[in-house]
């Protein structure tokens, strides 16, 4: 096409200059050519048409836009997982600034579960990707990502506890100012409280990259610095951080010296609230259960889609408490069910008590209603639910708790059972624990 613009053009000249010297610019061969050349014309003219409408037949279509394996494959190569293509957008972008090398855009939304190498804040990441068609190769390329939605579970923080790795000077200047004195050793510890608030990621925060989400919070929680000049305690407000594809999670905390960002999973590393009162030398109350400690049995139920509690489970829907089975625990008098929203900060959705000489299986729907001790999960997304069935050798001091109202969390709870009726203490012998989510 290009090669016969420019015959095109060569000959427009040369008339031009042959009208403006007055002549025809031929005469005798010259005409006889001139002629040929006028007989010929018409012929060129539906030669070129033609070859313009084999091109156009020939262009590539690229209307059905990129398959949703191949733009399923671009993520997976940056080590994403559980990924969900949501839509398409195809657009004719030829005779744009693309045209040159690109003639069809496919803007294409994918969520995804964004890697997670520390185990820590796992992300559901949504991202609205953009491929091109390549005219010249007729594949399509991955060239732009803009990001448009974050969901972090942050259940690993309220309540929790940690040990920084590494602690310099600067940090601890920051945190406690001049309190911990200089060329001090010791061991940094941190503790959340149980109501950190939940991420709130602002998608127009201009320092937001599509590897990177930015998020503000809100909650307190302690900094216990253990050094050899003895101990500092600090309280810190959270103030925000960001988490990446990489799967770095950096955090602000600010006491009433300075803020310093930290990376959990990294160079903050998670500990047991065991492992957390004996380092810092606290004194345990009377009947404490540590669950890192207890032995551990299995629960197993049918009453599971893949990862996710069964529809029929949920309150709108049949309302009905799930299958349930577990192994007998050697000198368990009684279990006690109980069933856990850790989204919604404890909800208790279920309450059993249940004789060990009778139960170690409760059918489907055995339970149903606030008045048998069960409401099902009803949330408005994605929840996270335990069940736990927790051995006890006697009859509790606490035999239940209120349902379907927001509780402490389980260590509460077994604390609370570890007491017998008779006021004994070491009640609670082991657990067995079954988890899932819950999305109408």
């Amino acid at each position: 096409m290009r090669k016969r613009n420019i015959k095109k053009i060569t000959a427009s000249v040369c008339l031009a200059l042959a009208l403006a010297l007055g002549t025809t610019g031929c005469s005798g061969k010259e005409e006889a050519a001139s002629t040929v050349a006028a007989t010929e014309a018409p012929a060129k003219e539906s030669n070129t048409t033609e070859a313009t409408e084999e091109a156009v037949a020939e262009a590539p279509d690229f209307s059905a836009g990129i398959s949703d394996d191949d733009a399923a494959g671009a993520v997976t190569a940056e080590g994403a997982s559980d990924i969900t293509v949501n839509g398409h957008n195809v657009e004719d972008v030829s005779g744009s600034e693309f045209g040159d090398q690109y003639i069809g855009r496919d803007t294409v939304s994918i969520t995804y579960t964004a890697p997670n190498p520390t185990g820590l804040l796992p992300q559901t990441v949504t991202k609205d990707y953009e491929f091109y068609f390549n005219k010249d190769s007729g594949s399509w390329e991955a060239l732009n990502e803009t990001l448009t939605a974050c969901d972090v579970n942050n259940e690993a923080l309220p309540g929790s506890n940690w040990k920084a790795s590494t602690t310099n000077a600067d940090t601890l200047s920051k945190l406690f100012g001049d309190e911990v004195p200089a060329g001090d050793t010791g061991a940094l510890y941190i503790h959340f409280n149980k109501k950190v608030g939940l991420f709130a990621f602002n998608m127009k925060n201009e320092k937001n990259t599509s590897e990177e989400r930015f998020f503000t919070s809100n909650g307190t929680g302690k900094f216990t610095w253990v050094g050899e000049a003895g101990t500092v305690e600090k309280s810190f407000n959270v103030v925000d951080g960001s988490v990446t594809d990489a799967g770095d999670t950096n955090i602000t905390l600010k006491t009433d010296v300075d803020s310093v960002s930290m990376n959990f999973g990294k160079d903050v590393l998670p500990i047991s609230e065991y492992e957390y009162d004996i380092a810092l030398g606290l004194e345990v109350e009377e009947g404490k259960v540590y669950i890192e400690a207890l032995p551990v049995f299995e629960v197993t139920s049918t009453s599971m889609d893949g990862a996710n509690w069964r529809q029929a489970t949920g309150s709108r829907y049949d309302n009905i408490s799930p299958e349930l089975t577990w192994e007998g625990y050697e000198g368990a008098s009684k279990y006690m069910i109980l069933m856990i929203d850790k989204t919604a900060f404890n909800w208790l959705h279920w309450c059993e008590l249940v004789d060990a000489s009778e139960e170690t299986h409760f059918d489907e729907g055995k339970f149903s209603g606030l008045d048998q001790g069960y409401v099902g999960p009803y949330p408005e997304d994605l929840h996270e639910y335990d069940v736990y069935v927790i051995a006890l050798a006697n009859e509790p001091a606490k035999s239940s708790f209120k349902v379907d109202a927001i509780g402490e969390d389980i260590h509460s709870k077994l604390t609370d059972l570890n007491t017998a009726a008779d006021g004994s203490i070491g009640n609670v012998l082991a657990y067995g624990v079954i988890k899932g989510g819950f999305e109408p």
